[in-house]
């Protein structure tokens, strides 16, 4: 059974601050790869409930059960965090993007 997946407004805001900040530098085939990994991901993460090892993070003093998936763009990879609720009907939540390599996420503008 394939569920549907949700981007929060905060993974929606950063993953376009990211190809913007990409496109502005004409780094196309970049944004391209991004962007077809991207659509991976969401067939991936829609179909296969353990694709990618659970955590427990405090995001907002909560702590909460998610997964990491990690974006291949070629020159660079990207760590997406989202959350898998246990009742099979409800979405996935894609809940935030950094750049691979960074050591924190930003949770706040």
């Amino acid at each position: 059974m394939s569920r549907t997946v949700v981007a929060t407004p905060l993974f929606a805001r950063r993953l376009a601050e990211f190809l913007d900040e990409y496109a502005e530098r004409g780094a196309v085939r970049f944004v391209e790869r991004l962007q077809t990994s991207y659509r991976s991901m969401i067939e991936n993460i829609g179909e296969f409930e353990e694709i990618a090892p659970a955590r427990r993070r405090t995001i907002g003093g909560k702590t909460v059960t998610i997964r990491e998936y990690l974006l291949d763009a070629g020159a660079r990879d990207f760590l997406v965090l989202y959350w898998l609720p246990p009742d099979p009907v409800e979405p996935v939540l894609l809940l935030n993007i950094r750049i691979g390599g960074q050591n924190y996420f930003r949770w706040k503008e």
